[in-house]
């Protein structure tokens, strides 16, 4: 149960990092060579379909995270301590996702595409550098977690 457990916790997470990491890489910057109009059309619905997703597999992964951090007790040094460092840095960032990132997507997502508020360019830009921040914290969550996780496993496995 221990490695199947560990292989779903990974599996989550990474995905949602990989996820969070395109639309930083890949999707948003394609999105900003597009035309105004064209941009708005695109960025509410995308907003409105992921702002409805991510809140859900954000605290799946977060539970998984938790899960995996009991199951790799003791918390307070070894692989629980990675797994628990990861833990804590996935729960910071969705506490930063929910107060930064999120009002901002809102606005976007409920915007008229025809006729986008005055300055939704300009917060698409900003969520798009918090968005990279979140990234970044995703990212360290994530090898924390899969140092904790190899750790276990080679700990185990002795």
């Amino acid at each position: 149960m221990s490695v199947a457990y560990d292989i779903a916790t990974a599996t989550v997470t990474g995905l949602m990092v990989g996820n969070e990491l395109a639309v930083a890489a890949f999707v948003h910057p394609q999105l900003h060579k597009l035309s105004h109009s064209v941009h708005a059309q695109t960025a509410a619905p995308l907003a409105g379909v992921l702002g409805k997703a991510m809140p859900l597999w954000y605290g799946l992964a977060l539970v998984l995270i938790l899960g995996a951090a009991f199951e790799h007790r003791p918390i307070s040094s070894g692989p629980g301590l990675f797994i628990l460092l990861a833990a804590v840095l996935w729960a910071a960032t969705i506490v930063f996702s929910i107060t930064m990132l999120v009002p901002i997507n809102n606005r976007i997502a409920k915007m008229n595409p025809e006729n986008p508020y005055d300055c939704w360019l300009q917060d698409r830009c900003r969520w798009d550098h918090l968005h990279q921040t979140r990234v970044a914290l995703l990212i360290m969550a994530f090898i924390l977690l899969l140092t904790g996780l190899f750790a276990g496993a080679a700990s185990t496995a002795i």
